[in-house]
């Protein structure tokens, strides 16, 4: 079957590989409709190995080479004993976390902040392959008439969701939301459906247009500062180096800030700013299946037409490093939110 596996910076390949095996129990064998391209996938593109193990990661074994691709939707080809749903033919979207189940973070139900979480596509095969097995517990339902093409934006939508969950869910809010990419952009939409007054900041021409046709207010960061806005809510999605202080600024007193961004390197922020005006910040990482993905669903199926338009380009698996990774590490980067690898367009 063919594949996108990472071999090193610089060396991903489209490969023909063995098919993986058929699911045992508690399995399902997903043949898989679509696969987004993900920030990660860029940098361990660019810089890898960044999570993708060298050596035999404690959860999965696996080391490079591995298949990439985490946002996966598809259907289920068959299912291992013991599984009675989903069933054969089912569209779904994988959750991509493969925690340890052992340690105090699993043990307590937080299982994205397992102390050795591996995941699909960096610590075991993912999604960018024609077919994948994995436990049954990982696959989650897309709802009747849902597109494969937007249940692949289930696993993004989610981390929007659980920020914003830990935002407090606001409705009739202000919101701040940093960042126009595929996270913020998706925070952006879960925030204005439940009523909330958003804007979105960037630092990029093209990305504030494209959030703008989402309808959407969109600004730069520096026509933001210069009108003073500030809100209760301001959620970090850029992941630059000094966006951290900067949502800091744009909370109000008593604010909350969210931080999904992962900034490369060390990232300043003024305390006593943050001890004055009891500005609360809170770390938000990945998404849980339940209280995140299934949620995130809904948001999709019931304003699907809306946050599909967040999708910036389609190509074929066989065109993922030309015209999706490569563009990505380009100087048109910035026209993107998210390109799509279309692997089956139908079961």
């Amino acid at each position: 079957m063919r594949a996108v596996r990472w071999h090193g910076a610089g060396d991903v390949r489209v490969e023909d590989v063995p098919p993986p095996p058929l699911p045992g129990p508690g399995e399902v064998r997903v043949r898989v409709a679509w696969c987004g391209l993900c920030g990660t996938d860029v940098h361990e593109y660019r810089f890898g190995p960044v999570h993708v193990p060298v050596r035999p990661h404690p959860v999965t074994g696996r080391s490079a080479p591995l298949t990439m691709g985490h946002e996966i939707s598809g259907w289920i080809e068959s299912a291992g004993p013991g599984v009675t749903a989903p069933a054969e033919g089912d569209l779904v979207a994988l959750n991509a976390l493969l925690p340890c189940g052992a340690c105090r973070p699993c043990a307590r139900g937080d299982v994205q902040l397992c102390l050795i979480l591996g995941h699909l596509g960096q610590s075991a095969d993912g999604g960018l392959a024609d077919l994948l097995t994995v436990p049954a517990s990982m696959a989650v339902p897309a709802p009747p008439g849902m597109s494969p093409e937007l249940a692949a934006l289930a696993e993004p939508f989610a981390v929007a969701m659980r920020a914003v969950r830990h935002a407090g869910r606001p409705a009739g809010m202000p919101c701040v939301v940093i960042g126009a990419g595929t996270i913020g952009l998706a925070a952006a939409l879960i925030l204005d459906a439940d009523g909330n007054g958003v804007t979105v900041l960037d630092i990029a021409k093209e990305r504030i247009r494209h959030a703008a046709g989402l309808g959407l207010a969109a600004l730069e960061v520096t026509e933001a500062r210069a009108a003073g806005i500030q809100a209760p809510v301001v959620i970090e999605c850029s992941g630059a180096a000094s966006a951290g202080d900067a949502a800091v600024r744009f909370a109000e007193p008593g604010g909350v800030v969210v931080i999904v961004g992962l900034p490369g390197g060390p990232s300043t922020l003024d305390l006593a700013d943050v001890a004055l005006r009891e500005i609360r910040i809170i770390g938000s990482m990945s998404h849980l299946a339940d209280a995140d993905m299934t949620p995130a669903m809904e948001i999709l199926a019931a304003h699907g037409e809306r946050a599909g338009r967040i999708v910036t380009a389609r190509v074929a698996l066989a065109e993922t490093v030309s015209h999706g990774l490569d563009v990505l590490v380009g100087p048109g980067r910035d026209r993107h939110a998210k390109i799509l690898v279309r692997v089956h367009a139908d079961r």
